[in-house]
């Protein structure tokens, strides 16, 4: 084992006071049911940083479903907003943060908007995108084409996050209240929504698209098998379906990048180095929605696994998140 003196965190929410305020002031205090809009300052994020041994962190905010409906609430002006934050993080702290633009989805014209303001304009590094939407459709639909298109023709990175606001597709009301969807929800968003863009087709069309999935993928590679067979067993009889599915669906699966969040115990990253290669894993917090030790215990997981070999262990720390970013791929370390 050894310990990479340079850590890049892909998954840091930045949920600003100025946004959490008007969130608040338009009585938008949860990103779903028992799941608060998380309190985040710089000052904060950057102690907890230096504390576990953060280089970098790439900045995100995923904008809450019941902000992007609200009718009061013009969902493209606080996209905009948050955008113009995050540029400035990046821009007061060089080195420190990367950002990643919100796009004020499903509003299709505006999120293509704001893709060129974003990336354009303020110099972004990328996008998150929710694996569902407010309106219930899943990235991968072809209605999202022309979103997709745009990505793919800047080779954008894409963080593909689940949507707190998801709910489950099974159990009744008891169980929900019974299982928070962190535990379970969130993994299968991600799930569907990665699968429906393989199975969609998307990712062949887009073939320069860099998604990187939160969470280890969900359980896209528990299920990677499952997904492979299903052209050629649960679904025989249905040639449309087959015809829009890779012919080597393992290999399509291998070109999702996966982050560690909540997931990086020894069993699972062996099976991302296994589905993936240690070239497409990235680390990965999620704070402020997980905080304190935890933040450096998901570091000292991932450094202690004995399944990396030095330069895999110093590609998953940061060599590749900083490929992937281009306002840290020069920064090298502190």
């Amino acid at each position: 084992m050894s310990d990479p003196a340079d850590w890049v965190d892909i998954h840091h929410h930045s949920y600003f006071p100025e946004i959490v305020d008007l969130l608040d002031r338009h009585g938008i205090r949860e990103m779903a049911p028992g799941v608060p809009v998380p309190s985040w300052t710089r000052e904060r994020a950057l102690d907890v940083m230096d504390g576990a041994g953060i280089s970098a962190s790439v900045a995100s905010v995923l904008l809450p479903d019941a902000a992007l409906r609200s009718p009061v609430l013009d969902a493209r002006g606080l996209a905009r907003r948050t955008n113009e934050q995050l540029a400035a993080l990046v821009r007061d702290h060089p080195g420190r943060f990367g950002g990643l633009a919100s796009l004020p989805l499903p509003d299709l014209d505006g999120a293509l908007q704001e893709i060129e303001y974003g990336l354009d304009v303020l110099g972004l590094d990328g996008v998150v995108l929710s694996a569902s939407l407010a309106d219930g459709t899943f990235l991968g639909d072809p209605h999202l084409d022309p979103l997709l298109h745009e990505l793919n023709r800047r080779r954008a990175t894409v963080f593909l996050h689940p949507n707190p606001a998801c709910g489950s597709h099974g159990g009744g009301a008891a169980g929900a209240a019974a299982i928070p969807p962190g535990v379970l929800d969130f993994v299968f968003d991600t799930t569907r929504a990665a699968v429906n863009l393989l199975y969609g087709g998307a990712l062949a069309r887009f073939a320069d698209l860099r998604v990187v999935l939160a969470h280890a993928g969900g359980t896209v590679p528990y299920l990677s098998l499952r997904i492979d067979l299903a052209k050629r067993w649960i679904h025989t009889d249905r040639p449309q379906f087959a015809a829009r599915t890779p012919q080597d669906t393992r290999a399509a699966l291998g070109r999702f990048y996966y982050e560690t969040a909540q997931s990086a115990s020894p069993e699972v990253l062996s099976l991302l180095k296994e589905v993936a290669g240690a070239d497409r894993i990235l680390f990965g917090t999620d704070y402020p929605f997980i905080k304190g030790d935890a933040v450096d215990s998901s570091l000292g997981l991932v450094d202690a696994f004995a399944g990396f070999t030095g330069a895999e262990r110093r590609a998953v720390a940061s060599g590749t998140a900083r490929e992937l970013i281009p306002s840290l791929r020069a920064a090298g370390t502190r």
